[in-house]
């Protein structure tokens, strides 16, 4: 009787591929004006929820409380026009031969990478404003899941639909 034995070498990390920056492909340019629109939009909200109260409750707050929860709105949104503005850069994704990945981030930098094997299926997303500014967002989505594993979003429609038909021939190619 043949006994199984278990190997989990350690790898030597200088030997690892490297992943380089350069090689990331950025979003379109168009993202950013989306994402401003989207931002400007929710600060209109915000001002308008902040009039409505205001109005309706004139006489019974202090001033200072109003110019308080003002200050706070605008100071969260000058921090997130700055937030999108030095985010935006690094926004980008990368294919290989048996991967695709996704980087975002400043504060809170994030890099997903999905094995081309482990992928069940992928969708285009094109919202109202997204139609708008001519853009769509791949989905890719991996098994035990309801919600996207992989989002990249900015793409150009018709980037969109190359990515998607290329990694639905690598799904069956798999399968």
């Amino acid at each position: 009787m043949q006994t199984l034995q278990f190997r989990n070498e350690q790898l030597d990390i200088s030997q690892l591929p490297e992943v380089k920056q350069e090689a990331f492909t950025k979003l379109e340019k168009r993202y950013i004006y989306l994402i401003y629109t989207r931002w400007i939009f929710s600060l209109l909200v915000a001002l308008g929820i902040f009039t409505f109260f205001w109005y309706k409750t004139q006489e019974q707050i202090l001033p200072w409380v109003y110019l308080s929860i003002l200050g706070v709105i605008l100071l969260w949104n000058i921090y997130r026009a700055i937030i999108i503005k030095l985010g935006f850069p690094i926004k980008s994704y990368l294919m290989r031969d048996k991967d695709i990945s996704y980087q975002s981030g400043i504060i809170f930098y994030q890099n997903t990478t999905v094995p081309f094997n482990r992928i069940q299926h992928v969708e285009i997303n094109q919202g109202a404003l997204a139609k708008i500014f001519k853009l769509a967002s791949l989905k890719i989505y991996t098994a035990g899941g309801s919600a996207s594993d992989l989002s990249i979003p900015g793409l150009k429609p018709d980037t969109a639909a190359q990515l998607k038909e290329f990694l639905s021939k690598t799904i069956a190619e798999h399968e």
